[in-house]
């Protein structure tokens, strides 16, 4: 009976650990985080006090004002392709979820802004798209506090010679989302992010060609593209159309996504679970973003046409459900 009673206690301290867990802290967190990724000179607001100023001089070398962003991880390289990815997520968090998130909205701005500012300076010169800042090796090589770093601090770009379309294409996914919202906040801002997500996107476009080929030995093995940049191409196109209503865009997704389905297709045997490639979700595979992004615009204009996208975001769906 002791052994009984000593179980009953146990599991009601399992249900009551479990129903206890704080949604709303784990929020604040994940947004706080943010702060402590922050490169350049830092605001009065940051609540992170024990980081300071670095990277001032980012991009300086070359007469580029690259300060600014987020470092990676644990590291002090500036990987534009995660980031503008993050970027992208934050942006749709608020955008569909923003009502609900308190006073941790207010940082969920700012962290979005964070990123977008330094994304505005990374387009500045027309036929480049920086797509990183330092060099991997150098700087795994000394760990250390950004703010000591004595690392390079080499800035890596895309250009019509050394395309980086994966890259490009999600910037411009980022700013056209982080456009709307900012539309009704600050217009003047709005318009500039999404004029330039038109501009990097067709860039992205006009100059095909992965970065892993031109840039290969600064961003393999870190962030590498191992899904081809064609979902990084339908993902902006799907962002602009949401941001624009522009038919054009439209378009672009419907003609570009059979050949996102081939190319899928070819690894579908060897993912183990029901989803396929279409299941996948991060910032390297935007498979799964793009069907359920496509399909919320799809139902919300009450379409008879559901085309591939909203029985493939199905699959993703019965995929990651128990």
């Amino acid at each position: 009976m002791g052994v009984l009673v000593f179980g009953a206690v146990i599991v009601m301290a399992m249900v009551t650990t479990v129903a206890s867990h704080d949604y709303g802290d784990a929020l604040t967190k994940s947004i706080l985080f943010f702060e402590g990724q922050r490169s350049g000179k830092l605001p009065s607001t940051q609540r992170m006090t024990w980081r300071k100023d670095s990277g001032l001089r980012d991009g300086f070398q070359i007469g580029v004002d690259l300060v600014g962003g987020y470092y990676d991880a644990g590291d002090n390289v500036k990987f534009n392709f995660p980031m503008a990815f993050s970027t992208t997520m934050l942006a749709w968090s608020v955008l569909d979820f923003g009502n609900f998130m308190g006073p941790d909205l207010p940082h969920a701005l700012e962290a979005i802004q964070w990123a977008t500012d330094y994304f505005l300076k990374a387009t500045s010169i027309p036929g480049f798209v920086f797509v990183q800042v330092g060099d991997p090796y150098g700087d795994h090589n000394c760990w250390e506090r950004p703010e000591d770093m004595d690392t390079p601090r080499i800035p890596y770009a895309a250009s019509k010679q050394f395309p980086g379309s994966e890259v490009s294409a999600e910037i411009a996914a980022a700013l056209a989302a982080s456009s709307m919202v900012f539309r009704s906040r600050n217009p003047a801002y709005s318009a500039r992010l999404l004029k330039r997500a038109t501009m990097v996107f067709d860039f992205a476009d006009a100059n095909r060609g992965s970065y892993n080929d031109t840039l290969g030995p600064w961003v393999c093995p870190f962030y590498c593209d191992f899904s081809g940049y064609e979902d990084e191409l339908i993902w902006g196109a799907a962002w602009l159309y949401r941001a624009t209503k522009a038919p054009k865009y439209w378009s672009y997704v419907e003609q570009n996504i059979s050949d996102l389905e081939k190319n899928v297709a070819k690894h579908t045997d060897r993912v183990g679970y029901g989803g396929g490639g279409f299941a996948e979700f991060g910032w390297d595979t935007k498979n799964a973003g793009i069907n359920i992004l496509v399909s919320k615009l799809l139902l919300s204009n009450s379409t008879s046409d559901a085309g591939p996208f909203i029985p493939n975001a199905d699959k993703f769906v019965c995929s990651v459900l128990p």
